[in-house]
């Protein structure tokens, strides 16, 4: 097929999957009123692989098929080509102004790294390792979208999982026939998962290797998103229906979030990547960095939500007229450092990119550098609540007198033309630019939004606690054994 078009991605969420928003169960995602903008949204994303302006920037030509296809799917060789990639990445984060943290391009990069390690997954079970080969083909030349799950539901963190009462709240195997492996439990956190065609669930959790209890819950592997007993249950939507001029960025951008729900739900096992090898299940949490790959899509997101966040509250500071104090200069020339760092650090991963091995293991192509990406992930969530702080205190009690759009297009639009202008804006774009920085840091989207970049990775301090237990400090331990024993045997002055 190559790459679809929206038209094409859109007509492929016209099937039976089974996803529940708000008590009912949804009959078509595409026409749904709280989610088909958000398709629409998604399919304008497909549809930027065949704008000409585009399409060479997007694409490269099929290892199998020689039809184009997603650059996301390339297993980069060279920095030139992880350069290309992230120019693909930059199209579509800057079309959607970063508001997308999840989309396709992400996961696609994340199946990429994995496929870039199917030796691995293939050392001990052959067949485990063509699937992948295999399946990182099937969705790249049909140019699928994918969400992902990994994560178990928050019942009892105190336990284990194989502690808990029910043994399958976490996904566990309930029995194997000769078509596949029949699972039940339930994974979190399935972003995007009402508009995927796949839901990809890598084992990425640790197992004890000397259990056979957890051998139920050892895993890796994907399934169409209409599977036979998969069920998503999603949150509250964020998307009203109400006026774009309103809710201009939840109203476009509500990726949605779910919980996938497996009843008996029957994986083929040509679409199994690891089966009870808590071996592999472990080693494949460190041998596997898959983030080394997927940090550059995330970095290219950043740039573009920061950018876009830049020119919303400097427009507020010129609009209102207080661009000209100093602490307003010195908390914007912050984003400004915010934004320039991120830059930095994606292009010292890049610039630094090269192989990868994983004990025996050497993982295909090049890979971006790991310590710019750890530096970055373990300070921008600080960094991200910082600048909503900075939008919160220059737009200030401006955010809560946001009138409607019926109100500034109703009989008291002369009265809201008065009082609602600003220093260089008419009322009704003065309004606009405060309902956007509103709907960015005040809304359930904003509240997602801020969540999202806080614990997209994790939680910060176990980040930093693994950075502790992970870095090698023999440097920093040299230059002060070094100094300390040079101290020691110079002789005291006048001695």
């Amino acid at each position: 097929m190559a790459v679809r078009t929206g038209a094409q991605f859109l007509k492929g969420l016209q099937d039976d999957r089974e996803v529940w928003l708000e008590g009912e169960r949804v009959e078509d995602v595409t026409t749904h009123p709280k989610l088909a903008r958000m398709a629409r949204t998604l399919a304008s994303v497909y549809d930027l692989q065949h704008d000409p302006k585009y399409h060479q920037d997007m694409v490269f030509k099929s290892p199998s098929s020689g039809e184009p296809v997603a650059l996301s799917y390339m297993i980069p060789e060279t920095q030139d080509d992880l350069l290309r990639r992230r120019r693909a990445l930059e199209i579509v984060a800057h079309d959607s102004y970063g508001m997308l943290g999840r989309t396709p391009d992400y996961v696609n990069i994340q199946l990429t790294a994995m496929r870039q390690m199917a030796s691995l997954y293939g050392r001990k079970e052959p067949k485990y390792g063509e699937n992948l080969i295999a399946y990182h083909a099937y969705v790249r030349e049909n140019d699928l979208c994918m969400t992902h799950a990994f994560g178990h539901p928050q019942v009892n963190r105190g336990v284990l999982i194989s502690e808990l009462s029910d043994p399958y709240i976490a996904l566990g195997v309930v029995d194997t026939t000769t078509e596949g492996v029949i699972v039940r439990g339930a994974k979190q956190l399935a972003t995007l998962a009402p508009f995927a065609d796949e839901l990809f669930c890598p084992l990425y959790r640790p197992l004890r290797t000397d259990s056979d209890e957890d051998k139920k819950y050892c895993l890796g592997f994907s399934i169409p998103a209409n599977s036979r007993g998969l069920k998503f249950i999603c949150r509250q939507s964020h998307d009203m229906g109400d006026s774009l001029y309103d809710y201009p960025l939840s109203g476009r951008y509500d990726e949605m979030d779910a919980l996938a729900v497996f009843d008996d739900v029957l994986i083929p096992w040509e679409r199994v990547f690891n089966f009870q090898d808590l071996e592999l299940a472990n080693e494949a949490l460190e041998a596997v960095p898959m983030w080394r790959q997927y940090m550059q899509q995330v970095a290219v997101k950043n740039i573009a939500k920061l950018e876009f966040i830049l020119g919303i509250i400097r427009g507020i500071a010129q609009g209102v007229g207080i661009d000209g104090f100093s602490h307003v200069q010195e908390k914007i020339a912050e984003i400004v450092d915010i934004l320039e760092t991120v830059r930095a650090y994606m292009r010292a991963a890049e610039a630094d990119a090269g192989p990868y091995q994983a004990q025996d293991i050497r993982g295909e192509g090049i890979w971006p550098a790991a310590e710019p990406w750890i530096a970055m992930r373990n300070w921008y969530p600080d960094a991200y609540v910082r600048i909503i702080w900075i939008v919160e205190q220059l737009a200030a009690g401006g955010l809560m007198l946001t009138p409607s759009q019926e109100d500034v297009q109703g009989p008291m639009a002369e009265t809201i033309g008065k009082f609602y202008q600003g220093a260089s804006l008419d009322a009704s774009k003065r309004i606009a630019l405060f309902r956007l920085a509103w709907d960015l840091v005040g809304t359930q989207f904003g509240s997602r939004q801020a969540l999202y970049e806080r614990f997209f990775n994790g939680d910060v301090v176990r980040l930093r606690q693994r950075r502790y237990a992970n870095y090698d400090f023999t440097a920093a331990e040299n230059a002060v054994n070094t100094f300390l024993e040079r101290d020691r045997l110079e002789k005291p002055q006048g001695a």
